[in-house]
C-alpha cells in the first residue's frame, strides 16, 4: 500500500462528528430516524431537524434539511481539537488548491467546511458544539434499535489512493485495506482518528458519494428490534442487508435505506484499534468469502447505489471495476 500517514498532522482532527442530509419530507424522515432507528430529536428549527443518539452528549450527529430535488449529503462532518485548528486547516487547504469557508450553523461552534478537491468527500469541521443531556438512563425515550452513536462514513471515490492520501496527510490511519489482485491498487480503505478501526472508509466506484453513515448499538436485540420496528411501520424493505458479520474487523452489521434513498449502518460496538505499532489488515479481490464469513453477500444495490454529495459531480469516472463484496 502506498498512502503515507502523517505521524503530525498539519491539524487535529478527533473524531466522525455529523452528517447533513436532505431529504423530501422531513416528517416522514422523522418517523424513521426517531421510531426505527431510534435517535432522538435535539431541536427542529426551519425546516431542519437535528438528531443525536442516545449516548451523545452533542446537541447533533444527524442534521436532516427539507428541500426539493434529489435528496443528496451536503457533507460529512469531523471534530477538531480546538479552533486554533480551523486555522490551521484554512492553510493547508489553500496550499493544495482546495477550498474552505467559514460558516455559521446552529448549536457548533467555529466551522469550516472544505472541499479539499471535486473527487473527494466534503467535509465539514467543527470544533465545539452545544451540549445536550446523554439519555442513557432516560428508558421512556428509547425507542426502535436505541441508536447509541455516530460511528463513521464510508464513502465512494473514484480514486482511492488519491482521497485517502489526502486524509492520511491528516493523520487518518489504516486499518484495514482490501487490494485489486491484477494491478495492486486499493480498491477500499479503513481509516481511522480516535481508538477504533473507522471514522472513515474509502471504496472505489463513481463518486464522491455517501455510500452509508454508521450507529453503533448497544446488541443484536437493538438491531433486531429495529428490524421489527422498520417492519411494523411498512418499512420492511428498507431493511437492505444483514444481520451479518464483516470479516475484518470483525464486526456484525445491518443495513437500512431511509424514505429518501439514504442508508444507514448498525454495527455492534467496535473492536479497538490504537496502538501506533499494529498494521492495518490486508486483503484482496480474491477474498470475498472471507469478507463476509458467513451468509450471502449484499445485494447489487447496496454495491451500486450511494447518495450524491450536493453540489459535486458525483458520477466522476474511475478505473476498474466495482469493489468487491465486503
Amino acid at each position: 500500500m502506498s498512502i503515507n500517514v502523517t505521524a503530525q498532522p498539519p491539524f487535529n482532527i478527533t473524531r466522525a462528528s455529523h452528517v447533513c442530509l436532505t431529504v423530501r419530507d422531513l416528517a416522514a424522515s422523522r418517523h424513521f430516524y426517531t421510531e426505527v432507528l431510534g435517535l432522538v430529536v435535539s431541536s427542529e428549527e426551519n425546516g431542519v431537524l437535528y438528531l443525536r443518539g442516545i449516548e451523545e452528549a452533542c446537541h447533533h450527529s444527524v442534521i436532516l434539511r427539507q428541500a426539493q430535488g434529489e435528496p443528496s449529503c451536503d457533507y460529512i462532518g469531523m471534530r477538531v481539537a480546538s479552533p486554533d485548528d480551523l486555522t490551521k486547516a484554512e492553510a493547508w487547504v489553500a496550499g493544495i488548491g482546495g477550498r474552505a469557508e467559514r460558516v455559521t450553523r446552529p448549536h457548533q461552534g467555529p466551522s469550516l467546511l472544505v472541499t479539499i478537491d471535486p473527487a473527494t468527500p466534503r467535509v465539514e469541521l467543527c470544533a465545539s458544539m452545544e451540549l445536550v443531556p446523554r439519555l442513557l438512563a432516560d428508558y421512556p425515550l428509547q425507542k426502535g434499535g436505541k441508536a447509541l452513536r455516530l460511528n463513521h462514513y464510508q464513502c465512494v471515490v473514484p480514486d482511492v489512493d488519491r482521497s485517502a492520501g489526502h486524509f492520511g496527510a491528516l493523520g487518518f490511519r489504516p486499518s484495514k485495506f482490501t487490494t485489486e489482485i491484477e494491478t495492486g491498487k486499493v480498491v477500499s480503505i479503513f481509516m481511522h482518528r480516535k481508538n477504533d478501526p473507522h471514522d472513515l472508509v474509502l471504496a472505489r466506484g463513481a463518486g464522491p458519494r455517501l455510500h452509508h453513515f454508521a450507529f453503533v448499538v448497544s446488541d443484536l436485540q437493538a438491531m433486531l428490534r429495529a428490524a421489527d420496528t422498520a417492519s411494523f411501520y411498512g418499512y420492511g424493505r428498507q431493511v437492505e442487508h444483514g444481520v451479518s458479520r464483516h470479516g475484518p474487523p470483525n464486526g456484525v452489521f445491518l443495513y437500512f435505506r431511509d424514505p429518501d434513498g439514504h442508508r444507514i449502518e448498525f454495527i455492534l460496538p467496535p473492536m479497538q484499534f490504537m496502538d501506533p505499532e499494529e498494521v492495518p489488515n490486508a486483503w484482496d479481490s480474491t477474498q470475498g468469502p472471507s469478507l463476509i464469513p458467513w451468509g450471502d453477500g449484499p445485494p447489487q444495490r447496496w454495491r451500486e447505489e450511494a447518495t450524491p454529495f450536493s453540489g459535486l459531480n458525483s458520477g466522476a469516472a474511475y478505473e476498474g471495476r466495482w469493489l468487491p463484496k465486503i
